[in-house]
């Protein structure tokens, strides 16, 4: 026991039991916070954070930032970011809405909006932004002949047959 206060009270260590499993969670959030790693949640809208699978941003690897992490998520996100909806310690309220520049927190939860595409500049070559952010070619416009179906007008589903029985089309009195 005595070697174990010996090694308790030197610095940057923590004693751990692997045999009965002790100390464990305070190993691992000691090792996070020594190599100053921080847990970014996403969310969609509508939905709920995907607590599953953090982005993990740390200060040597770009910066903890809304910038950082959206070219974590895509490198094409910061191109269309127009704002950001943030909950957690970094907020003052929740959700706050936060740029670019915004310093971020262990386990706080983000929401990114892009730009559409009118704000984007795309429509102006002709293209717009789809949901997913993807560029679409624009609609063709389609003749009206084209968008009626083969028998809009009748009711058989064909062309009217002559048959001669009649003097007029067969069908018809």
């Amino acid at each position: 026991m005595e070697e174990v206060e010996v090694l308790a009270n030197q610095p940057n260590s923590v004693v751990i039991s692997c045999h009965l499993n002790l100390n464990m969670d305070r190993l691992v959030s000691r090792m996070w916070d020594m190599l100053a790693m921080v847990r970014i949640y996403t969310r969609r809208r509508g939905e709920a954070p995907d607590l599953a699978e953090p982005s993990v941003l740390t200060a040597g690897r770009g910066g903890v930032n809304i910038k950082t992490l959206c070219h974590h998520l895509h490198k094409d996100l910061l191109k269309e970011f127009k704002y950001a909806l943030c909950w957690g310690q970094s907020c003052k309220h929740a959700p706050q809405r936060v740029g670019k520049d915004h310093e971020l927190m262990d386990e706080d939860v983000v929401q990114v909006f892009k730009k559409t595409a009118k704000e984007y500049g795309q429509e102006k070559k002709g293209k717009t932004l789809t949901k997913q952010g993807v560029l679409a070619e624009p609609k063709k416009d389609v003749d009206k002949k084209d968008k009626r179906g083969p028998s809009s007008n009748r009711h058989d589903g064909g062309p009217a047959k002559n048959t001669g029985k009649m003097g007029k089309s067969a069908g018809f009195a």
